[in-house]
């Protein structure tokens, strides 16, 4: 069973019998703060090795959540009804409520998401009143092939084949009603473009002009070079890792975390008061050489 090594913080979802859990690590005062989006059938604990590389960091908050039916979110009513809308409007509530709240002004919002917790992202981004500084994208682009969606389901196959869905709710730390309804058409319910090709997701990033970086496993099937070519063409300020060997998604290794913590480190200041610049510079002398002190062994293997 995956369970996260970070104790579980519950949100209440307004007006509904249910909560949303999070874990956070970091500065919990950081004006800058990272979001962390799981994939299809993940939980904020594939975030773990990030969130211990934040240990202790100041001038970044980072926060992972578990979507509803996984981890330590509560199931949806009967355990039924899970589909991408509803995994959307709880991170929307989410972010309105937990993370913009009123005591500590967020001056840069920034989201990481996994797989499908990418292409949520991406409606995020796209999502009239929230405003995205900077994405993360881990092995996922802005086109999802028809054969690659069936990549989606490699990390959880054994010798070939799914297992039964009561063992993979188990082994995943997922509900079973979750389990189900990503195995159906109809859990991708939110709007896209589509041709012979596949999923279409593009447009959703054509006026998005803050950083956006993409890890991608070197063995992909659902990010492979192409999706990485087009993903580069399309948005040129793009920042690539590739992960030799990964398959899908990408590992949260050493190389990875120093990827994500470094590139958030040097992120843009769009307007600063004297205040912000205060802070970023607090920020700067403590951030980057604590990530290099902690990370020059790793780095050197």
């Amino acid at each position: 069973m995956t369970l996260s090594k970070f104790p579980s913080l519950v949100y209440p979802l307004p007006k509904a019998n249910r909560h949303l859990a999070y874990s956070e690590a970091g500065d919990p005062n950081s004006a800058h703060v990272l979001l962390c989006l799981p994939g299809l059938l993940e939980t904020r604990a594939t975030f773990d090795p990030l969130l211990q590389s934040a240990e202790g960091l100041r001038g970044l908050r980072i926060i992972s959540l578990d979507h509803c039916g996984r981890g330590d979110s509560s199931p949806l009513p009967g355990d039924k009804g899970y589909t991408m809308q509803v995994y959307l409007a709880d991170a929307v509530q989410f972010i309105r409520q937990v993370i913009m709240r009123a005591s500590v002004p967020v001056t840069r919002f920034e989201v990481l998401g996994t797989s499908m917790g990418g292409i949520l992202a991406m409606y995020l981004a796209n999502e009239a009143g929230i405003r995205i500084d900077g994405l993360v994208f881990n092995d996922i682009g802005l086109n999802l092939p028809w054969m690659s969606i069936y990549g989606l389901y490699d990390g959880m196959k054994v010798e070939g084949r799914l297992p039964p869905p009561e063992d993979m709710a188990a082994q995943f730390n997922v509900s079973l009603g979750a389990v189900l309804a990503v195995q159906t058409p109809s859990h991708f319910d939110l709007p896209y473009r589509k041709d012979w090709k596949g999923m279409n997701f593009g447009h959703l990033m054509s006026h998005f002009k803050g950083p956006v970086r993409l890890i991608h496993g070197s063995e992909s099937g659902v990010c492979p070079l192409e999706q990485v070519r087009v993903m580069t063409r399309e948005l040129p300020q793009c920042q690539v890792l590739e992960v030799p060997g990964a398959h899908h998604p990408a590992p949260f290794t050493p190389d990875v975390c120093v990827f994500v913590l470094q590139a958030l480190s040097q992120a843009p200041v769009a307007v600063e008061s004297a205040a912000a610049k205060e802070r970023r510079e607090e920020k700067e002398r403590g951030f980057w050489p604590w990530l290099k002190q902690r990370y020059r062994g790793a780095t050197k293997k």
